[in-house]
């Protein structure tokens, strides 16, 4: 009879627990509500009903940390970085935090920061997040972003090194780039010298870092050292044959400066040299003879390189230029020369190959995007 005694009040105990831990359970999955549907709002785009619910979490627990994120981030979403800010630093002031939880709020402060256009406290926020979690290369990459917008291009340069030994690559033609804007700005505060610094070092880093040839080629103009100049465009036009366009104009007024233009010719014929399809060259050579009244030669070398590009506006332009000039088909050449000089400047415009920028000169950075080289993915000649 006392077995039979014991047996049932364990099974009433049992039955009393149990019953205990599913009204627990079912309790918390109540309180847990709110947070659940504001995910599922989140999920379906509707933001508003989103904030309802997440507010509706943080007042019944105070301690659903990624509920208040995740209020915090909507609200950022939707043009109130402000009161993100607020959400987000309040729950820096907490002493019950885990590291995981802190390094989460200063991520999300970053953004927030940013979003506000208060890119200085967003750097101080990166700056904290990475002493943090000095390994995190997401964390790196932030910074480095952070850096680059700001144009503390040495910072950038140190990060960049830092995310490279860890990622073990190169990437020393970004490197370079790096050093060729420190140089523009001491440029621009009139430190010629400390600016072809930078510009020989980006050299040392990539010897194919076009801007830095061309932009170390300016300051010795600047200070009437032509010779020097001369050289170091020289340099580059057979370094990089594939962009020696870019420092054609530089090389002819440079020469007439010191008398010697007739060595123009001699740097084409090297450049062609290196580089036998680039139709660029060709017309460059074509306009050169023109200039100096060697007609033939000048309508072979302008055919040459519309063999090599049909498409080429420029190249069709100057060939019934040259066959006007020389008093061939006139009445045809006339027409295609007025179609040709209404497209040519079309010609010149460069896209970025990543957001479509479009510009007159290829740039480095694209202005929009901010994304590196996007303009030198494929040769424009």
């Amino acid at each position: 009879m006392f077995t039979y005694l014991i047996i049932a009040i364990s099974f009433i105990c049992i039955s009393v627990v149990t019953a205990l831990l599913f009204v627990q359970k079912k309790r918390k999955k109540v309180d847990q509500s709110p947070y659940v549907d504001a995910l599922h709002m989140l999920l379906e785009g509707k933001k508003e009903k989103a904030i309802d619910c997440l507010k509706r979490t943080v007042k019944k627990d105070t301690d659903n940390i990624m509920a208040y994120i995740l209020l915090g981030d909507i609200l950022r979403e939707k043009g109130l970085p402000v009161r993100a800010i607020k959400i987000h630093r309040n729950l820096l002031i907490r002493g019950n935090l885990t590291d995981s939880q802190i390094e989460t709020i200063l991520h999300h402060l970053v953004l927030d920061y940013h979003a506000n256009n208060m890119l200085e406290k967003a750097i101080e926020m990166a700056e904290r997040l990475i002493q943090r979690a000095k390994r995190n290369i997401k964390n790196q990459e932030l910074l480095l972003s952070l850096y680059e917008e700001k144009g503390d291009w040495d910072k950038a340069f140190s990060y960049q090194q830092t995310i490279n030994k860890w990622l073990k690559r190169q990437d020393t033609d970004i490197l370079a780039l790096y050093r060729v804007y420190t140089g523009l700005d001491l440029i621009k505060q009139n430190a010629e010298k400390e600016g072809r610094i930078r510009f020989r070092e980006a050299i040392k880093l990539d010897k194919k870092c076009i801007p830095a040839y061309l932009y170390m080629g300016d300051s010795y103009r600047k200070e009437d050292r032509n010779e020097e100049a001369l050289k170091i465009w020289k340099e580059f036009t057979l370094k990089n044959p594939d962009w020696a366009h870019l420092a054609f104009d530089r090389l002819k007024e440079v020469l007439f400066d010191l008398g010697h233009y007739g060595e123009i010719e001699e740097i084409y014929r090297q450049v062609i040299s290196k580089k036998t399809n680039d139709s660029t060259v060709y017309l460059n050579l074509a306009e050169l003879y023109r200039k100096e009244g060697r007609l033939d030669e000048a309508v072979e070398t302008c055919r040459h390189a519309t063999e090599i590009q049909p498409d080429s506006i420029p190249g069709r332009y100057l060939l019934s230029r040259l066959y006007r000039e020389r008093g061939d088909e006139t009445t045809a050449l006339e027409q295609i020369f007025d179609i040709m000089e209404k497209e040519l400047e079309k010609s010149a415009i460069l896209r970025c190959s990543n957001c479509g920028f479009e510009s007159g000169d290829p740039l480095w950075r694209c202005p929009q995007c901010n994304q590196w080289k996007t303009f030198l993915n494929e040769n424009p000649s």
